[in-house]
């Protein structure tokens, strides 16, 4: 086979990919509109047919006069050619043409399926009005001849296939003035690529010639890193060639054994960048697939600076690097932990690196939460203690003389007990919940969440009747699930503490209690609290339930919560195996919902 040099290898490549993309762009754009559009015709004309039917049925048993006059107003009003037909095939009345000198339409495309039992479409060239039409017949009830017959409407589609051929052309123009732009980028590239590689032909030619102890002499200043590397290579590819045989057999079989075993993400690059092999850990990392990353240059796959600076470094200085880095899933930062490490043959020279990418990102997650969490106890363990303390010296200092203002300042130092307290139980209770969900201890039980729900109303109702707020109750009958009633019952509880404290007085809570099914036929029960509060900004959304995490820091102490209602809202959920969301818009309120699954785990 005749060789062709790389140039009008990579320009006709390109100009025929441009091409053909552009040709199934217009092609399924085209097919898709006019696909949606007569789609939609149809539903169209199917519930003007369903409109009608009625009216049809009953001027059917009168005069047939009556019923030709309201087809033929009714068509000309709608713009729709309307047709009534026996179940014989004869038409008994039409809105644009004399009825009686009409054929039998019982062959008709669209009339033969409805006289079989169901609904009828055809797009056809209309013999009758000589255009393109889109037809739909329904059946119909005929009073008069005590049969069914077709009730056929239509309308014609001459003005969007106008429409559809001036898109056509106007799709013809961009593509051709893109397809010339892509031309003309493509010759630029081949060229650019294609000099460098005729340069280094040359250089070739000389090894051949047995000069192999000459360097070959290749500019690198316009050249890409890719080719300038090659450049370098050349000198040494006679007597390394069947070296690197052997080093590739040993290091595939050395890959195989290691990342058959591995959890950490693995990619191994050879001396020219390329990707040697990608384990399953590293593809999943970068949305790869293993065999078409498979030799591929390393810039064009990892389109990360740092981990190709650290790659550089490796193969430049051959020693090992440690570092840091952040890659992103989207919006999403991923940390990871990379060792760059230099591949070595069996007379331990380099012949690349290897890229070990430990993911830190929830471990990372972890110690952050860790950190905000003991930050967050010292703080609200702090405040109530130094109140205590506070007033206690103030006490001891001569104020237990003033009768009044030591009952003052003894309610002050209760109070900030009781919120000690309140922390105290919340936090026992967090931890029981999660040592007993860990331990599979938590038993559920098929249970109706109907006297759930009535049961945390009763509990808040006091709390409820002091801010005058009406709680309503909203639950499917025989609604059930399987459950921990007290648990179940104290997550309920917490969300409606929380509604009651941050609605206005005189408002609505809404306690709804629901049931849903998937795709999949799954069913879930839904229990959701919903208020009337000032709602919840959407940056607070996603840390909504961390303990101690507050929206409004003051306001939340003001109303004498813990911080840590939602937390255990949120593991009580996933104690049942399920979940718990909000949707809140601020200034119209929240909806807390807790999502349980209908049967057992």
């Amino acid at each position: 086979m005749r060789n062709i040099r790389l140039f009008w290898q990579i320009f006709p490549a390109c100009v025929g990919i441009t091409i053909f993309s552009m040709v199934l762009a217009a092609w399924l754009a085209t097919t898709t509109g006019r696909s949606f559009y007569i789609d939609h015709l149809k539903q169209e004309i199917r519930e003007r047919a369903l409109l009608i039917e009625p009216t049809i049925t009953i001027l059917s048993q009168g005069q047939d006069r009556a019923l030709e006059e309201f087809v033929r107003q009714t068509g000309r009003r709608a713009a729709t050619r309307i047709t009534v037909i026996d179940h014989d095939g004869t038409v008994l009345a039409d809105s644009n043409e004399d009825h009686t000198l009409m054929d039998n339409h019982a062959q008709r495309p669209e009339v033969a399926p409805v006289l079989a039992g169901a609904t009828g479409y055809s797009l056809r060239q209309s013999r009758t009005m000589g255009e393109s039409m889109l037809y739909a017949a329904i059946p119909v009830a005929l009073k008069a001849s005590g049969h069914r017959g077709v009730l056929r409407l239509a309308i014609p589609t001459t003005s969007f296939e106008t429409m559809l051929a001036s898109l056509q052309w106007r799709m013809l123009a961009i593509g051709l003035a893109v397809i010339g732009l892509a031309a003309l980028f493509s010759l630029w590239v081949a060229r650019r690529i294609s000099r460098p590689l005729e340069e280094m032909k040359r250089g070739a030619e000389q090894l051949t010639r047995g000069r192999i102890d000459q360097l070959v002499k290749i500019s690198s200043e316009h050249m890409s890193v890719e080719m300038a590397g090659l450049a370098g290579s050349i000198n040494q590819m006679a007597e390394q060639i069947n070296r690197r045989i052997r080093i590739i057999i040993q290091q595939r079989n050395e890959l195989e054994a290691v990342f058959s075993s591995m959890a950490d993400a693995v990619v191994a690059i050879d001396a020219d960048k390329n990707i040697i092999r990608m384990n399953q850990a590293a593809t999943g990392l970068f949305a790869l697939p293993s065999e078409v990353v498979k030799g591929k240059a390393v810039q064009g796959v990892i389109r990360n600076a740092a981990l190709l600076e650290m790659m550089e470094c490796t193969l430049s200085h051959n020693t090992q690097r440690e570092e840091k880095i952040t890659l992103f899933n989207g919006t999403d930062p991923i940390l990871l932990q990379t060792h760059s490490v230099p591949l070595r043959d069996e007379d331990n020279n380099s012949m690349g690196v290897l890229l070990v990418m430990n993911d830190l990102t929830k471990l990372n997650r972890l110690e952050h939460i860790r950190q905000d969490f003991v930050a967050n106890v010292s703080h609200e363990l702090k405040t109530p203690i130094t109140a205590i303390k506070g007033y206690v010296e103030t006490l001891l200092d001569g104020a237990l003389d003033d009768a009044d203002n030591a009952r003052c300042f003894l309610g002050i130092v209760v109070r900030q007990a009781n919120r000690l307290d309140a922390i105290v139980d919340d936090l026992l209770t967090l931890s029981r919940i999660e040592d007993r969900s860990n331990k599979h201890e938590i038993t559920l039980a098929m249970g109706n969440v109907g006297p759930v729900l009535e049961s945390a109303l009763q509990t808040c109702a006091l709390q409820a009747e002091e801010k005058e707020i009406m709680v309503l109750i909203e639950c499917e009958e025989g609604l059930v699930a399987p459950i921990n009633q007290p648990l179940l019952e104290q997550a309920l509880i917490n969300l409606l503490h929380n509604a009651i404290a941050y609605s206005p007085e005189s408002s609505r809570i809404t306690l709804r209690g629901s049931g849903s099914r998937n795709m999949a036929g799954e069913e879930f029960v839904h229990l959701s609290v919903a208020d009337n509060g000032p709602g919840i900004a959407r940056e607070h959304l996603p840390r909504l339930f961390e303990r101690f995490y507050r929206c409004d820091k003051a306001r939340g102490r003001d109303q004498g919560g813990t911080g840590l209602g939602l937390a255990i809202v949120k593991h009580i959920a996933q104690a049942h195996n399920g979940t718990v969301e909000v949707e809140s818009i601020p200034g119209k309120g929240s909806t807390f919902t807790l999502t349980l699954p209908r049967a057992a785990a």
